[in-house]
């Protein structure tokens, strides 16, 4: 008894010569299509158009930035060292703004918020008791 697979086969033998012929014109239709485009420069260029845009935003943005960085520390120099804060005050100043960033957003710092961010000790540090009955 044949399978269903053999009888298949053996109705659509006779195709397979058709579809290779189908096979071979459309192989050849396409052959002169890339024959006829050669490679070049401007075909290439085309090609990466979006990766061109995006690196020369690149360097453009560079180059705006390098331009910019120039006039910033001639601004630092212009700046007598007797005018520039001690350290706690600037640190002082930075809680204070802050403090009013955080009451400005309506969520007041509390000793409960200072509590949930402690952090713990090293675990060297922690005594636990333990209790036998």
């Amino acid at each position: 008894m044949k399978t269903p697979r053999e009888i298949l086969l053996e109705r659509y033998r006779a195709a397979v010569p058709k579809l290779d012929a189908i096979r071979r014109n459309a192989l050849a239709a396409q052959q002169p299509e890339s024959a006829s485009s050669p490679f070049s420069f401007r075909n290439f260029l085309w090609s990466i158009r979006w990766h061109l845009v995006g690196m020369s935003a690149v360097w453009f943005a560079i180059v705006l930035i390098s331009l910019d960085s120039g006039q910033g520390s001639q601004m630092v120099a212009t700046i007598p060292t007797a005018r520039i804060p001690p350290p706690e005050v600037i640190l002082a100043s930075l809680r204070e703004n802050h403090r009013q960033l955080s009451q400005m957003i309506d969520s007041p710092t509390t000793d409960a918020d200072r509590q949930k961010n402690f952090t713990p000790k090293p675990h060297s540090e922690r005594h636990t008791e333990t209790h036998f009955a």
